[in-house]
């Protein structure tokens, strides 16, 4: 399975840079001010000038494949009464078009964003020629906010180009208090009766519902909660002595809102450089694997619950 993943550029980028953008036809869809052809020597003095940049105004970052550099995603606070806005700017090697590949690097540079700064609102502005791009934005959760009728002047034409935009939602994800935990693991309760248990053995049920009283089990597990305002819709712990995932549940009318990415997103950042596992319940399984998790073994049941090993390996050095 593909692993997309962004980070901090290094200067041994420059030459994986340099290729994928000397191409017209991604040029075509950029500002001009770029030299073309791209050479080494221009994508160096791009890397270095935004690793001086100030992190909290730039938001600059290498897309990686695998591990691999194929393209370049940033944004870029604003001025002025819009200094908790960003503007939104990437492309992608030609030969990675259409995988998908972009989105899911925006939506990893926007949770960062809103996650870890005060920025309120990150906007793109593509040509509205630019099919692909918009459906990348699309895909990653922007909404649509009108067309800017003359708004550029391109290889000598007259363009339109969209306003799209994404704000910081009304989601917030941190770790839990000791006192928060007892609501985590009866939000645990809640989920899998709804969605699990009725799949599972007697056996199973009673198991799980074990582990959510044993101290010992429960002894050296983080907890992390995902809250809508002030309201607890989600969990993730994982224990720390080997990184893995003992409990990951969000309300079920909140599924299929991103909040299970985000909490993974917010944990896994304290786990960079390592290995994460999970026994994933069969219903987990497509969930994880969009997460990055590939399987290590075979659908097992231990104690009445059935489960699948899964891995994620971090690759964001390469």
């Amino acid at each position: 399975m593909t692993i997309v993943t962004i980070r901090k550029w290094e200067l041994s980028d420059a030459e994986a840079l340099a290729k994928a953008l000397s191409n017209k036809k991604v040029m075509d869809n950029l500002r001009d001010g770029l030299p073309y052809p791209y050479t080494e020597d221009d994508a160096k003095q791009y890397i270095n000038a935004m690793l001086a940049a100030d992190p909290a105004d730039t938001f600059a970052y290498a897309v990686c494949v695998d591990g691999k550099v194929v393209g370049s995603i940033g944004a870029f606070r604003q001025g002025n009464i819009h200094n908790r806005t960003a503007e939104l700017g990437y492309y992608l090697a030609e030969e990675q078009w259409g995988k998908g590949i972009m989105t899911q690097a925006v939506r990893q540079l926007c949770e960062v964003i809103f996650e870890t700064t005060d920025i309120l609102r990150i906007f793109a502005e593509p040509f509205s020629h630019n099919a692909g791009s918009r459906r990348v934005l699309e895909k990653a959760g922007f909404n649509f906010e009108g067309t800017l009728k003359n708004n550029a002047f391109k290889n000598g034409k007259v363009l339109d180009m969209v306003m799209y935009s994404l704000t910081r939602d009304q989601y917030s994800v941190r770790p839990l208090e000791p006192d928060e935990i007892p609501e985590a693991l009866s939000l645990a309760w809640e989920v899998f009766s709804e969605y699990e248990a009725p799949v599972c053995s007697a056996d199973g049920i009673e198991e799980f519902r074990k582990c959510l009283h044993d101290e010992a089990y429960l002894s050296g597990v983080e907890f992390y909660g995902a809250f809508e305002n002030e309201k607890l819709i989600g969990e993730v712990s994982i224990r720390s002595e080997n990184a893995h995932i003992c409990f990951f549940f969000v309300k079920g009318e909140y599924h299929r809102r991103r909040i299970g990415t985000k909490l993974f997103g917010f944990m896994q950042r304290s786990y960079v450089k390592r290995s994460i596992t999970v026994n994933s319940s069969p219903y987990g399984v497509e969930f994880y694997k969009a997460l990055g998790f590939v399987p290590t073994d075979e659908e097992q049941t231990v104690n009445g619950i059935r489960f699948m090993p899964m891995i994620y390996e971090d690759k964001s050095n390469g």
